[in-house]
């Protein structure tokens, strides 16, 4: 739909400067409308509140990635031009006029599709002078929409939006359970049962023994229990012995444990399940183990068998869209080997970024790596995502690792029993390495050197192809039709596999990325239709198929398996997606990600599998951590395959996919027999190709470390639960009825799970982490007001009096009356607390 916009000037009179602070803008929802060709209409109000005009001649730049490109502007002095991904300029078609002190340029909108959250609204807002100055406007405000409201917009639709009734229907059949009928850590060990109480020891001596084959694995609980145990040895106690012993029995990565009074046995059949069993043991001590020395520890009697489901147990990271800073990424890699996941997909380069040193090509971070504010993207990267207009103090917008900061990362996850798996995505998702190589083009050229600008050249300067990327990109991907292309491509995979030698780590497997090339690619390129010419074998739509083959190439001679996103496994029977068969034998990875429930690939990953493809199941429906937890306005993320919450990723069936789901992306039921009927059935061998899982982080919308924690946890820990133990007990039960009461059952046991243990752990280990505390749900029933949690363990506590509830506030236990102006708030054993609900 075309979006209309209403540009009224309100004028005044002049003089004087203008500062940052002296302009305001404000953003208003005028109309929200779901059915019936779905659109919404906004307001945008630019105030001067300086002492002197902003001369004719403006342009506003904003980011929103949930804006039409093409808007329809009434005035015709006035266009909304889209620059590139959720870049967007308000300019004048000849000049925009002068804004007198006190006046007003109002811009009314109408846009495709319902508004969702109030981060959709348009943000990062810099004001361009007429003289080329700019600033960003700091003085900002957007008119949120609350739940309630957005639940009357959306009361014709399906859509579930969670008011607190809603909320406290979905938590109904929660209760508080005793700690010994829970799991004693996550992920679930596969056997577990305490014999006896749980004894707490003061001041006794205590001795780890491992074999010399598990060394490492003995100083980690050595070097971790004398951070959390200082005893004054009283000699009248017993000692602690705990020995770390070889069971041949046991699985690659699989332990036991054993504790019988004052001995401990941890037992496995390699490094690697010792480090998992030693990871167990320091998980049932208590939270703040790590942080208060004590001369107490604790040893709870209890007889556990274990071995993970998967070999496979990953999370991908995306740092080009919003960087992180190395100190991140080890504390993450810490928490991974906690929850026992032993790969991390590293995705260092996309549109919007390039994060990592490559020797001998400096322009790829001196320019891809950095976002400003400039009128041409000359200097650096636009600031997508509203990452700021100072590229010099951009956190987010720019940042790179060196090659010391990548080799202690890769460092730091080998001890940790987990594998690096770089992602430099080819050819879509390029146009950082693209403009980067056309600086190092226009330099070389510049110093006569034109053979060697010529070199790692990525693009076709006469390229006239006409695109969009699935991020409203052009111009992101590169020319597969010149060498120059291949040569920049081998650089890379050879200076990336040398940083790894030189760390001492071995690099087995690299990810091509692959997703998302945009139709219309390569079409008018003059380079590619002599290609084509020169080569009668191969067709335009070949292309992609030819540059899979020659990037597997590359990575065949430098000893490296090739993995990519399931489009590199993927081709069109007419306008059907199916498993391209044609390389089918040659274990390319897949990773089978595009599952919105109700479009109809939900099953992509088991047809993968079949055609012959080793398959990592990542499901968007259910392991994209970057899906707002639920349809509330205030919740920050993306909708486009739904939402997701620690419950969605839980519940998620790797080896029948179509369990996983009750509900469509737009609301309607899921119906799991009839699912079951059109879903590809997976063949014994296809079974064999399911050799993972993965959950995945996306960072568009994520601007700190302390946002992107909150979107993980408690998300996240659905899915530890599901790469650990793979399909849940109530999945094999034989009717729709038993497996939904048996669901009931076992959620509940894992809501207390981490509302008892999981989150005061999080609060304490590795500095604390930021994580979200859900609403309550609340109900009123013949005037008697009913309060739930989705995580029992968390605390719900109240007010009476019309002010929010804080960390002192009366402990809600059960109903009390409706008086009016009851407000409801959980918090966590630590005292932190998720937002306020009314009680209406």
């Amino acid at each position: 739909m075309m979006r209309i916009f209403l540009i009224s000037l309100i004028l005044f009179s002049c003089t004087d400067s203008i500062s940052t602070g002296q302009v305001s803008v404000s953003w208003q929802l005028l109309e929200n409308k779901f059915t019936d060709s779905p659109h919404h209409v906004a307001r945008l109000v630019l105030k001067n509140n300086s002492s002197t005009p902003i001369q004719s001649g403006w342009k506003l730049y904003f980011n929103t990635p949930f804006l039409s490109i093409y808007p329809d502007v009434q005035d015709p002095n006035f266009s909304i031009k889209h620059l590139q991904g959720d870049f967007f300029v308000v300019e004048g078609k000849g000049k925009t006029p002068t804004i007198p002190i006190s006046g007003e340029i109002s811009i009314e909108y109408r846009s495709k599709g319902p508004f969702l959250k109030n981060s959709y609204a348009p943000g990062g807002l810099i004001l361009l002078r007429a003289d080329g100055t700019h600033f960003e406007i700091e003085d900002y405000h957007v008119q949120n929409i609350s739940v309630d409201q957005l639940a009357k917009m959306a009361s014709q639709t399906p859509l579930p939006i969670p008011t607190p009734a809603y909320i406290f229907q979905q938590n109904e059949g929660l209760s508080i359970i005793p700690e010994n009928k829970i799991p004693p850590y996550l992920p679930s060990p596969k056997s577990w049962k305490y014999t006896g109480e749980t004894l707490k020891i003061r001041n006794a001596g205590l001795a780890v023994v491992g074999i010399p084959e598990f060394i490492d694995a003995s100083k980690h609980l050595l070097l971790a229990i004398k951070d959390g145990y200082k005893p004054e040895v009283n000699k009248a106690e017993a000692p602690i012995n705990i020995r770390i012993v070889k069971s041949p029995e046991l699985a690659e990565e699989g332990y036991g444990i054993s504790i019988s009074g004052r001995k401990v046995v941890i037992s496995a059949s390699t490094p690697k399940g010792a480090f998992y069993g030693v990871q167990s043991f320091l998980a049932m001590m208590p939270p703040t183990f790590s942080t208060n020395q004590s001369n107490e520890i604790i040893l709870p009697q209890v007889e556990i068998k274990d071995e993970p489901a998967y070999g496979y147990r990953g999370f991908f990271l995306d740092v080009a869209r919003n960087f992180q800073p190395k100190s991140q990424i080890l504390k993450l890699l810490d928490l991974m080997s906690i929850y026992k996941l032993n790969v991390f997909h590293f995705n260092l380069a996309n549109d919007e970024g390039w994060r990592l040193e490559i020797p001998g090509l400096p322009e790829l971070t001196d320019f891809g790596s950095k976002r400003g504010f400039s009128e041409d993207e000359s200097e650096f990267l636009w600031p997508y995502y509203a990452s700021g207009a100072d590229s010099k103090i951009s956190k987010r917008g720019t940042g790179f690792y060196t090659l010391a900061d990548f080799q202690e990362i890769l460092t730091h996850a080998k001890a940790r029993n987990i594998e690096v798996i770089p992602e430099l995505g080819v050819p879509a998702h390029s146009r950082a390495a693209i403009l980067a190589m056309e600086k190092r083009f226009e330099k070389l050229l510049k110093a006569g050197k034109t053979t060697e600008a010529l070199q790692y050249r990525l693009a076709d300067p006469k390229d006239q192809s006409r695109y969009l990327s699935a991020q409203n990109f052009r111009g992101n991907t590169i020319c597969v039709c010149q060498e120059s292309t291949y040569a920049f491509y081998e650089k890379l995979v050879t200076e990336v596999k040398a940083m790894y030698q030189e760390a001492g780590v071995e690099l087995k497997n690299w990810h091509t990325g692959g997703d998302e090339v945009p139709s219309g690619v390569w079409t008018e390129s003059p380079i590619c239709k002599e290609f084509v010419a020169e080569n009668p074998d191969i067709k335009l739509e070949d292309l992609n198929d030819y540059f899979r083959s020659r990037a597997a190439e590359i990575l065949k001679k430098n000893g490296l398996e090739m993995g990519g996103w399931e489009e590199i496994g993927q081709t069109y029977e007419g306008n059907i997606v199916v498993p391209n068969t044609k390389f089918s034998d040659h274990n390319w990875r897949l990773y089978a990600w595009n599952a919105v429930a109700g479009w109809g690939g939900e099953d992509m990953a088991y047809q993968l599998a079949n055609a012959g493809y080793p398959v990592v199941i990542c499901s968007s429906a259910n392991f994209y951590f970057d899906l707002a937890y639920d349809w509330d306005p205030e919740e920050r993320g993306h909708t486009w395959s739904g939402v997701t919450d620690m419950y969605q990723s839980w519940k998620t069936v790797p080896g029948k996919l179509y369990l996983s789901h009750d509900q469509t992306i737009e609301g309607n039921e899921w119906n799991w027999t009839e699912a079951q009927k059109n879903f590809t059935k997976l063949t014994p061998e296809g079974k064999k190709n399911i050799i993972g899982v993965s959950g995945q982080l996306w960072t568009e919308t994520v601007k700190s470390p302390e946002m992107l924690e909150y979107y993980l946890f408690p998300k996240m820990l659905g899915y530890v639960e599901r790469a650990w133990v793979g399909d849940p007990l109530w999945s094999e039960s034989k009717t729709e009825v038993e497996m939904k009461k048996k669901r009931s059952e076992e959620w509940n046991v894992f809501a207390n799970l981490i509302g008892q243990r999981e989150i005061p752990r999080l609060e304490t280990i590795l500095g604390g982490f930021n994580h979200r505390i859900p609403k309550p749900g609340v109900i009123v029933k013949n005037g008697m007001i009913h309060a739930n949690v989705q995580t029992p363990g968390l605390i719900i506590r109240y007010t009476q009096d019309g002010t929010d509830p804080v960390a002192t506030s009366p402990i809600y236990n059960d109903p009390i009356p409706q008086k009016g102006g009851e407000r409801f708030q959980v918090f966590s054993q630590k005292g932190n607390g998720g937002l306020v609900v009314t009680a209406n």
